[in-house]
């Protein structure tokens, strides 16, 4: 584990660039190490064994960059919905657990669309647009529609339903609640609270949105994972 030197600051700075400056913890060795190695032994296996570029065809870099961004997300999407979320929703404090996620979700979702502009690029430019057949219309598809989706969770969703959280968060601290697991929760206190019940309601309505549009995004991965697979010559 990295030690971390200093704790998130500046709270009020809406910037990309002041979110991660709260958020990215600074690292005195790992992760820069890891980043460095990774890059390192890319290169040193591009130019070791460059592959079976063909004249007039997409480079083995093109197609390095379409994998790797769609295995980086890809992979994120199968740790964050069956691992990370799931482990820390049962361990960790209501409260606690919706403000990490409320940091987690748009870092997720902005690596989503780095990575999803990046495979439907480099898909676009392995099969040309005026080129596709009815199989590319529909993985060109797939893909753009996943960017779409993911696109919508982080600039409207998240935002949205991190707002409501803090409302409802606020209202269970007046009454006592939020310290322990959710499902130690107990919420009836509030049954009869109809502003709690309003606000309940519209995080509720978000967050299965959230869900919904990554699940779109899920399945669409998964298909494009196929697709992958029915394509390759040989492992």
């Amino acid at each position: 584990m990295a030690d971390q030197d200093g704790k998130v600051s500046g709270e009020s700075s809406q910037s990309f660039v002041g979110f991660v400056q709260r958020v990215w913890p600074r690292y005195r060795f790992a992760q820069p190490a890891h980043l460095v190695s990774l890059i390192a032994v890319l290169i040193v296996a591009y130019f070791a064994f460059p592959g079976g570029d063909v004249q007039g065809k997409p480079s083995t870099l093109v197609s390095l960059i379409h994998l790797g961004c769609f295995a980086t997300y890809f992979g994120a999407q199968i740790w964050v919905v069956f691992f990370a979320g799931i482990t820390m929703f049962h361990v960790l404090p209501r409260h606690m657990f919706g403000h990490i996620q409320s940091y987690l979700f748009p870092m997720f979702f902005s690596l989503g669309v780095v990575m999803l502009s990046a495979t439907l690029v480099t898909y676009l430019i392995h099969h040309p647009y005026d080129s596709w057949s009815r199989q590319e219309y529909i993985q060109g598809g797939i893909l753009a529609v996943s960017l779409l989706a993911t696109i919508f969770n982080g600039i409207y969703l998240t935002p949205a339903s991190t707002a409501v959280m803090i409302e409802r968060h606020k209202i269970e601290k007046e009454h006592g609640l939020g310290s322990k697991v959710s499902r130690e929760t107990d919420l009836s206190k509030l049954d009869n609270n109809a502003k709690y019940q309003r606000i309940n309601k519209r995080f509720g309505s978000l967050h299965g949105m959230i869900s919904i549009c990554s699940l779109v995004t899920l399945m669409g991965n998964a298909l494009h994972l196929y697709y992958l697979a029915c394509n390759l010559s040989t492992l």
